[in-house]
């Protein structure tokens, strides 16, 4: 990815929490052709929820940027958790596009 794309990605499920920089099973947003962002999932089956402990999007993207590709990711996020069998998606406090995912769900 980041040769191709020059968009550094780690998953960081090996990296010590208090060196996570996105969270434990953070995965990247596609929109277009570009990576606007990402988020740090998590499966509740017993609450039947798809938790988003954090949501960020990248440095290059203009701030005014994020309510839009908050709507296009909470879609995303309905369907994954359709997808997985949840019924619900709760976004958590972390990132700079958590109040904006709130919004859009």
């Amino acid at each position: 990815l980041e040769q191709v794309f020059g968009f550094r990605y780690r998953i960081e499920i090996y990296v010590p929490k208090p060196k996570r920089v996105y969270g434990y099973y953070v995965l990247p947003f596609l929109m277009g052709d570009r990576f606007v962002g990402r988020a740090d999932f998590k499966a509740d089956r017993a609450r039947s929820t798809l938790l988003i402990s954090g949501a960020f999007s990248e440095a290059d993207i203009d701030p005014s940027q994020r309510p839009a590709i908050a709507v296009t990711m909470a879609g995303e996020l309905r369907l994954m958790a359709g997808w997985l069998g949840l019924e619900h998606v709760e976004i958590g406090a972390g990132g700079d596009l958590a109040q904006h995912l709130r919004a859009a769900l």
